[in-house]
């Protein structure tokens, strides 16, 4: 009798919790923070780092992170790649 009265409650709350992960998706709050640069943001990064211009002037000119110009250059910068895991 415990056990079922348990599992119901269990039932209630994964049922609530799916119902707010879906009110969540639907107002765009779920999934984590937005990207510091986004958009035109983005693409001046992207325009300026292709003429010459530095992570680290880029972060400072833009208000953001290096780690944020990082993530926005990120298919650009050499060796950003996922490495293979070593096998055992």
């Amino acid at each position: 009798m415990i056990t079922a009265v348990g599992q119901f409650q269990r039932d209630i709350q994964n049922e609530l919790t799916v119902e707010g992960i879906a009110a969540a998706e639907a107002e765009g709050r779920y999934r984590g923070r937005p990207p510091a640069l986004d958009g035109d943001r983005r693409e001046d990064v992207r325009a300026a780092f292709h003429e010459g211009a530095s992570i680290a002037a880029l972060a400072r000119a833009h208000g953001v992170s290096r780690a944020a110009v990082r993530t926005a250059l990120a298919d650009l910068l050499p060796g950003q790649g996922i490495l293979p895991r070593p096998s055992a």
